[in-house]
């Protein structure tokens, strides 16, 4: 695996993890992803691109729905946290 960039543009990030961008602007949508606007211009971090990366694995693993799988690694990193004390 490359290097990730610090920051994504809709279609970078979609071709990072080998979607379509209309994949992206539909969890972006509904609140998955959410972007920091910069100049006007919408940008997703790495941290987002690589949650997007896992969240497409387990999706395809588990066979559910990718927003499915969003929820599922937020549980995952919560109850991380709250195991550890933050």
């Amino acid at each position: 695996m490359g290097t990730l960039a610090d920051y994504y543009a809709s279609r970078q990030l979609a071709q990072s993890v080998d979607v379509e961008e209309s994949i992206i602007t539909n969890l972006e949508a509904k609140g998955v992803l959410q972007p920091t606007v910069k100049n006007g211009k919408k940008f997703f971090s790495s941290r987002q691109a690589y949650l997007l990366r896992a969240a497409l694995r387990l999706a395809h693993k588990d066979k559910i729905a990718l927003e499915a799988a969003f929820v599922r690694l937020e549980e995952r990193w919560l109850a991380e946290i709250n195991r550890y004390g933050s």
